[in-house]
């Protein structure tokens, strides 16, 4: 399959368009919970790090999708068992960098004189819950705009990685409210 710049253009300007209005949604998000990170400000830090954490991880496992499609080691099935071993690393992945990166934003915080207004202990808790949420999330979006866009016969690489961060945008701002209100921080 050639692919010319025209087509490429063609199919993706409108999934581009829709991506740039979803992402008005996700800035929505944030200027109506903007009292809470003004008492919590660590996590208006951290809120790039879920975010692109999760928008990385989803495009990297995409992109493994898409060239596991192209070249034929992976098949567009639920049960396909090279798919699901990318999507077990993936996870397990997430895990461990947000695991990692909240240890490290909170320590880089404390040291820096934020005052943080959490334990380190909630703190990890709420970035790992937040982010192995918007993980599982990511996978299912990766493997479904994988799979969907190839049988359509477009192409995953041009498909996945606009979705996939667009709503990791918002379902990672959307999880870590969420996972906020779970714990009682900032009620």
């Amino acid at each position: 399959m050639i692919h010319r710049w025209q087509t490429i253009v063609r199919y993706s300007a409108p999934l581009l368009t829709v991506c740039v209005l979803v992402e008005l949604f996700a800035g929505q998000l944030l200027q109506g919970n903007q009292e809470m990170l003004i008492l919590f400000p660590i996590f208006l830090i951290t809120i790039p790090v879920i975010n692109s954490v999760g928008g990385n991880i989803g495009s990297v496992l995409g992109a493994r999708l898409a060239s596991g499609l192209h070249v034929g080691y992976i098949t567009p099935a639920v049960n396909d068992k090279e798919m699901r071993s990318n999507v077990l690393v993936t996870m397990l992945l997430g895990v461990v960098t947000y695991t990692v990166l909240a240890i490290l934003i909170y320590g880089i915080a404390v040291f820096g004189g934020l005052h943080t207004g959490i334990g380190l202990i909630t703190f990890v808790t709420v970035i790992v819950g937040a982010g192995f949420f918007l993980i599982c999330v990511i996978v299912m979006i990766s493997v479904l705009t994988a799979f969907l866009s190839f049988k359509k016969g477009l192409d995953p690489d041009d498909m996945v990685a606009p979705v996939v961060t667009t709503i990791g945008d918002v379902m990672g701002i959307v999880l870590l409210f969420l996972i906020l209100g779970i714990f009682g921080v900032g009620l």
